[in-house]
């Protein structure tokens, strides 16, 4: 019966076939003009897609080779040998291809033809580096493995390393810039003492490796003198190793997801009495505009947690004395570095376990370091790990009150929320978040999970802050090619790069993070300018000129990047 019904269909699919045909005669006649046709309208979209990422080129090349198909066939027999089921599906699939290229990153980026002659050398270099590397991709591997390797083998890392890159616009202050000026400089200083003890019973066995600044011995002998320590061992250098060690996590597994996060947390607390000791703490925010305007950043926003610093007398200094000294730095770099450009903002912060009452006095001395110095204290965020912390909606009582008091002050506090930094499928900050018109929203690393609200931030255009290396350690996400930042990226959505806490992960800048992301995403150069252009835009300035400063500044260093790759790379 089967098999009688098959006969059937084939007569009655072959009659059709032929009635077509002959319906359709005069279009097999101009069966080389359809041709023609459709080679135009692939060219034409073969162009178009010249600006989008190696994955549409790689399509395009499915459709330039259908093609060639297509005249072979034509050219070995006659006009009337044209499939018109191969003419339509080519065309629709370069409609198809064409639709979806246009609605990811890059897309619509400005790219000249200098621009593409740059990309077509960059793409070339990097194709070439991933067949080398093979299994041994380093996007697969955790970073604390393959940074010896990236740093050593890969010519992609050292173009990345020279591309200005905008704004770093999500960064811990205290682990921002590298904690070797904390050792080599920091340590050194007169009366820097450190906590050590054996007993692993002691009440105090969590301040083991903590750093602290004393007019003279404390009375717990467990705090030992620096110097003193260093005058008695055979080899100091590598005795600053230790303690520099100490302060990261290269090199440890910490096994499982919350005992890693105690010991990440217990970094902070080790190098509080460094970072927050007055002679230190400025020379550590120097060394943090140094290592970023080397890598090619011209603006930084960092997350700064409310707490005051100190000097040997034992006289406190509060946030306030931060802020201004922090503009009167940036005033400083700009003259030492000629560029004017340079940005500096703070986005005060608590720990997201603190209690309701602490976090409403915080937003209100927000508020008020918000108006007293609008051009560089910007907003407020929760922060620490969500999987523990309290939900943003358990503040929803202080943020109605602090929105409430923003009417009496010329400007409100704007919030920018960490949100989706978990491994639960229940965690809600970031519906929280979005309704709290948080301007853009740390990590999201579980925004795809929810379509809703990822038509909420592109519509509303809210920054992504992805920072994808600490994903990785911290054990969000183990390798880089399934970070959800990659579906992010390609629905559109305005997706911008940053480092997290650079420091602790032992390395500073920028360059890292894109090297992984353009490793493993396999973006292409116009999808970097793009990254780039949105961090640049979803900066705080304090009004267009500011922007306009560094829109404009950024351009000119993108354009001398793209004549160092044809004039350094041309002929590899």
């Amino acid at each position: 019966m089967f098999l009688k019904f098959r006969n059937i269909f084939f007569i009655v699919l072959t009659l059709s076939i032929v009635f077509n045909g002959l319906v359709n005669s005069t279009s097999f006649r101009s069966g080389k003009n359809i041709h023609k046709n459709n080679n135009n309208n692939n060219n034409n979209n073969n162009n178009n897609n010249n600006n989008n990422n190696n994955n549409n080129n790689n399509n395009n090349n499915n459709i330039k080779i259908n093609n060639n198909n297509n005249k072979d066939t034509l050219s070995s027999g006659s006009s009337s040998d044209i499939n018109p089921f191969i003419s339509q599906y080519n065309s629709e699939r370069s409609t198809l291809v064409n639709q979806e290229n246009q609605i990811k990153l890059g897309s619509n980026t400005p790219f000249n033809s200098k621009e593409q002659q740059a990309n077509t050398i960059f793409l070339n270099i990097l194709q070439n580096e991933e067949l080398s590397f093979s299994n041994n991709d380093p996007s697969a591997v955790n970073f604390f493995i393959e940074k010896q390797i990236i740093e050593s083998e890969s010519t992609i890392f050292q173009i990345i390393q020279k591309m200005p890159k905008g704004s770093a616009l999500h960064v811990h202050q205290d682990s921002s810039a590298t904690y070797d000026y904390l050792i080599t400089v920091g340590s050194y200083l007169p009366n820097c003492y450190i906590y050590l003890t054996n007993d692993a019973n002691s009440p105090n066995i969590n301040n083991n490796g903590t750093f602290h600044f004393y007019e003279s011995q404390p009375s717990d002998g467990n705090w030992k003198l620096l110097s003193s320590l260093r005058e008695s061992v055979s080899n100091v250098e590598a005795f600053d190793q230790q303690l520099l060690d100490s302060l990261t996590l290269i090199g440890e597994d910490y096994g499982d997801y919350i005992t890693l996060w105690r010991k990440f947390d217990g970094i902070f607390g080790r190098v509080s009495g460094l970072v927050t000791y007055l002679p230190i703490a400025t020379g550590y925010m120097q060394h943090l505009f140094q290592q970023m305007i080397q890598d090619g950043v011209q603006h930084i926003e960092v997350r700064k947690c409310f707490g005051n610093f100190y000097d040997i007398n034992g006289k406190i200094y509060d946030d306030y004395w931060f802020v201004q000294t922090m503009e009167q730095l940036v005033i400083t770099t700009r003259q030492q570095y000629n560029m004017t450009e340079f940005g500096f903002k703070i986005i005060g912060c608590n720990a997201r376990h603190s209690n309701q009452s602490v976090v409403y006095d915080a937003m209100v001395t927000s508020l008020d370091l918000r108006n007293k110095y609008p051009s560089t204290f910007v907003g407020y965020d929760l922060v620490g790990p969500e999987d523990e912390g309290y939900p943003l909606i358990y503040f929803l009582d202080q943020f109605a009150e602090i929105k409430k008091l923003g009417y009496q002050y010329q400007y409100p506090l704007d919030f920018f929320f960490h949100a989706g930094e978990t491994i639960l499928y229940n965690n809600t900050n970031l519906y929280d978040a979005i309704l709290l018109n948080t301007k853009r929203i740390g990590h999201g690393v579980q925004l795809p999970q929810h379509p809703l609200l990822m038509d909420l931030v592109l519509k509303n255009d809210i920054g992504i802050e992805i920072c994808p290396i600490s994903n990785q350690i911290l054990q969000y996400v183990s390798d880089m090619r399934a970070h959800p930042g990659f579906d992010l990226l390609n629905r559109g959505l305005p997706v911008t790069i940053s480092p997290d806490d650079p420091a602790i992960f032992n390395y500073g800048g920028l360059t890292y993070d894109f090297f992984e992301v353009t490793y493993s995403w396999g973006l292409n150069l116009q999808q970097l300018k793009q990254l780039a252009m949105n961090s640049i835009n979803h900066s705080n300035f304090f009004n267009q000129s500011e922007y306009n400063l560094l829109y404009n500044a950024w351009e000119v260093k993108w354009f001398n990047f793209i004549d160092y790759i044809i004039n350094t790379y041309s002929n590899i």
